[in-house]
């Protein structure tokens, strides 16, 4: 923070009374008390609380004059989908983007926009509005070859100044978290990050974004009702794609940046492919997952014989992976995957929030546990209330579910 520049959160100690109210509300213990409340700005999060609270309304809160012109409700419109590409290809996750941001659309009345940006990408515009886009924002440039976040954040930054998005989704995958961040922060607005459903509040007409919360004991819906864009972030896997539709019509805007000045900090040296196995829990059909319930590698072994008979990839839970059963890589969860397998079989899986909010997208879910009030049974559609190492001998004579 500059020393030229006033903190946001001011006291007007005119009309203080000293109550000590704002400093009782602070949850980040922020306010001080001598003789008038004393604000640390390293510690304060601009939340509101303390403002809302005062009864002598002492407290201002100051809104910088740009955020304030693109917060305008009236002025925004749009649900825009951040795309994302692989390869020259347009990621999975924003296909599942735009399908959402469709549904939203029919419930908000506005456009569903996708803006992409990156270099020799022109021809997957027209894919973008075959999945459900309305209207494409195209960036392409050589200069965007490479994925730089700081340039990708300023080039989106720049065309939601010019066209006010009421609504910006981006996928929350390796490269999309930090860019997710960066973009907010440059337009002073909020993110919920990991959403695992969004929905449009019929009154308000907010999005309301909904995510684990406290350690994955309670989900938690977070509404953004002052800044625009509403931003947020989701992990692929969880929401459902339009059906390709070439058939489908919409506008391509070229954006020229010609004039754009990338960020001179940084430049690119080398870039490096780097292989990986074949498998892919994005891709699987079946997927089965062990958790604490198994107790041992004998019957991890087995587990992956059996898996192999029926074509499915072997995954777990956060407490296998400590265990050292599963590869991190493989971990399903609200700190791993995300998937929707065709089937998914839960073995020796407890059920807490952190794990079921990740396979929601399961079109089937089979749980094998000994506990008949495990939380698992509760998403199911079987069950089977057994220690694994007395039903495997069945499974494992069968090639078929």
């Amino acid at each position: 923070m500059s020393k030229n520049t006033p903190f946001a959160l001011q006291v007007q100690k005119e009309i203080c009374t000293s109550c000590g109210v704002c400093a009782e509300a602070c949850t980040y213990n922020a306010i001080n008390f001598s003789d008038f409340p004393e604000i640390d700005p390293y510690a304060c999060r601009l939340c509101g609380n303390c403002v809302q609270a005062c009864p002598s309304g002492a407290l201002l809160m100051n809104t910088s004059k740009k955020q304030k012109d693109l917060s305008v409700a009236s002025d925004t419109n749009g649900i825009w989908v951040l795309a994302e590409t692989e390869n020259n290809e347009l990621s999975s996750v924003t296909k599942e983007l735009l399908g959402k941001a469709n549904e939203l659309s029919s419930r908000l009345g506005q456009t569903v926009e996708a803006i992409l940006i990156g270099s020799q990408v022109t021809s997957l515009a027209s894919e973008l509005i075959a999945y459900g886009a309305k209207r494409v924002h195209l960036v392409d440039d050589n200069m965007f070859a490479s994925f730089i976040e700081e340039d990708y954040a300023q080039v989106v930054v720049e065309v939601c100044h010019k066209y006010h998005p009421d609504i910006l989704l981006v996928g929350a995958t390796p490269s999309g978290r930090g860019l997710s961040a960066r973009i907010a922060a440059l337009l002073q607005t909020g993110l919920t990050a990991d959403c695992t459903e969004l929905e449009i509040d019929t009154k308000s007409k907010l999005l309301h974004q909904i995510r684990p919360a406290f350690g994955g004991n309670l989900m938690a819906t977070i509404v953004t009702p002052d800044c625009r864009p509403q931003m947020a972030s989701v992990r692929p896997g969880i929401m459902s794609p339009l059906q390709y539709n070439p058939s489908f019509t919409g506008e391509i805007v070229r954006h020229d940046l010609s004039t754009f000045k990338k960020d001179g900090r940084i430049r690119v040296l080398q870039e490096i492919i780097q292989a990986t196995s074949g498998e892919s829990l994005g891709n699987s059909k079946i997927i089965i997952g062990i958790g604490r319930g198994v107790k041992n590698t004998e019957t991890v072994d087995k587990i992956r014989c059996w898996a192999k008979k029926l074509g499915a990839l072997v995954a777990g839970s956060r407490a296998a992976v400590e265990a050292g059963l599963i590869d991190a890589r493989m971990q399903v969860g609200q700190t791993g995957h995300t998937i929707s397998p065709d089937l998914y079989i839960a073995i020796g899986i407890s059920g807490q929030i952190q794990h079921t909010a990740a396979i929601t997208g399961a079109k089937k879910i089979i749980a094998i546990n000994p506990d008949r009030t495990a939380p698992i049974f509760n998403v199911t559609d079987y069950g089977f209330v057994s220690p694994i190492e007395d039903i495997l001998p069945q499974l494992m004579a069968t090639e078929t579910i």
